[in-house]
């Protein structure tokens, strides 16, 4: 388990320098006015400025987790009889709601992103915009028959499947520059042009895993590759090939800001991706809208690893059942110590092995979306989102009413459909004074404050600007959404 725990924390580490200071993008942005960095999740948008700089590492950040099946109250709640709150795994939790809850296969996404440059400007050719990012993207795929096979125990002769059971984490630094203009006075096309640079990956190529359970045997059938890249881990093979060490870089265990530098925008690990935006204006009261974000790969070539876990082992020493514990034993303490047990019995089935070169895409999004405006301030917006992950497509729809009390507040309320669960709502502001413009904006903010324990996914975009030139911007003559 040593050479397994170091593998885990170089990863972590890897991933934490691509929080340098998903990035996941916001819905209830795609219709709002006031936020200059809107171009981001439709290339055609063009600030109503001559030129806006984002201030480093706070325009924007943003942070999303997400889950397909479990809410925060299925997993923490209040204590019964205690002012406190207690896990699903509490001897007092409810396991069986929490169980309840979960699908064939579930998935849990954690994307985060922080902005080092961010700035665009007007010219008589179009809007150009030039972006620096650091982001993280991770997917964790698990089968509903894991948690069960550990809370339930196991029942004699059940064969319990968890194919499709594996991770996507991907961190990276980005560089984008982009370009938007009109086309008549109905289109608006933006296009923005992507240079990835990898940090870390890790990913499964192949998913099959069973667990046949009987009174006097558990026969555990697994077939299952990774490949991962690791450029901050010197990784030490013996003579048979296989791993020996994992040498973590002293200045990285320290969290040096130096060590995470060095790798920073590496060309080792590269990649290209495209961003392309539309807008269409039928008549006055209507904008139509389309874009198409993250169309792209990284090519994994530093520290590149296989990782197999191949096996057919029948193994006698472990019964796992949660009744069966002390009172001075916690619950977490006896499923710790199981899990442990069942994990050291077979890290020994896993083979790293030098890995070739390999390319992973990442996780395109597709927006299409209409507004009604009613008048120059105020629209209503209806959106389509749909991400295409490795394993799976996740579909959301949002609704939103937005308003502008000129150039000062930019407003937006919004209603959106996501992971199954309808009530997320979510809201959006945008403040101007003087040349300096705050923003921040979530798809479920409300959430928190009246449904926090329903709550299956949470996000927020948060930032600030400073603009210039919008008044001499305002005077010329353009486009306008709508014009009486």
């Amino acid at each position: 388990m040593r050479i397994i725990n170091r593998v885990i924390v170089s990863l972590v580490l890897l991933l934490g320098a691509g929080l340098q200071g998903w990035s996941q993008t916001n819905n209830t942005l795609f219709f709002m006015n006031g936020v200059p960095q809107s171009n981001r999740i439709n290339p055609a948008r063009q600030p109503e400025c001559g030129f806006y700089f984002g201030i480093p590492l706070l325009s924007p950040t943003t942070i999303h987790t997400s889950s397909s099946s479990l809410a925060f109250g299925d997993v923490i709640y209040p204590h019964p009889t205690e002012d406190s709150l207690i896990t699903f795994l509490h001897p007092l939790g409810d396991q069986q709601a929490f169980l309840n809850k979960l699908k064939p296969l579930n998935l849990m996404l954690s994307d985060m992103g922080v902005s080092l440059i961010s700035f665009g400007f007007r010219t008589g050719a179009g809007f150009f915009t030039l972006d620096v990012s650091s982001r993280v993207e991770g997917n964790i795929y698990f089968p509903g028959d894991l948690p069960r096979l550990v809370l339930e125990g196991a029942d004699e002769g059940e064969t319990y499947t968890m194919d499709g059971m594996g991770t996507d984490i991907t961190g990276f630094d980005e560089i984008a520059v982009g370009w938007s203009g009109a086309i008549g006075n109905r289109w608006q096309i933006g296009v923005r042009g992507k240079a990835y640079f990898g940090l870390a990956n890790l990913s499964t190529t192949h998913s099959e895993f069973s667990v046949t359970t009987s009174e006097e045997v558990w026969n555990i059938h697994s077939d299952m590759e990774f490949d991962a890249s690791l450029p901050f881990a010197d990784v030490i093979y013996n003579e048979d090939g296989m791993i020996e060490d994992i040498i973590i870089d002293e200045e990285l265990r320290n969290m040096s800001p130096m060590a995470f530098a060095r790798q920073a925008f590496s060309s080792k690990n590269f990649g290209l991706g495209i961003d392309l935006g539309v807008d269409y204006r039928p008549s006055d009261q209507w904008l139509l809208s389309a874009s198409l974000l993250d169309l792209g790969y990284i090519r994994w070539t530093d520290e590149v690893h296989e990782v197999s876990f191949k096996t057919d082992y029948d193994y006698t020493g472990l019964e796992v059942n949660p009744l069966e514990f002390s009172g001075e034993r916690t619950f977490s303490e006896y499923l710790d110590s199981s899990l442990t047990a069942l994990a050291d019995t077979l890290a020994g089935e896993l083979e790293f092995t030098p890995g070739k070169i390999y390319s992973r895409r990442l996780s395109t999004k597709v927006f299409i979306g209409a507004s009604w405006y009613v008048t120059p301030n105020i629209n209503f917006g209806l959106l389509s989102r749909t991400d295409f992950l490795k394993e799976t497509i996740i579909e959301e729809v949002t609704a939103s009413a937005n308003f502008a009390a000129g150039r000062v507040l930019n407003f937006t309320l919004s209603y959106s459909y996501i992971n199954g669960y309808l009530k997320n709502f979510g809201a959006g502001i945008s403040f101007n004074t003087g040349p300096v413009n705050l923003y921040v904006i979530s798809d479920n903010a409300l959430n928190a404050l009246f449904w926090p324990h329903e709550a299956k996914s949470a996000n927020i975009w948060f930032g600030m600007n400073l603009v210039f030139g919008y008044q001499q911007f305002s005077k010329l003559d353009r486009d306008r959404p709508l014009v009486y």
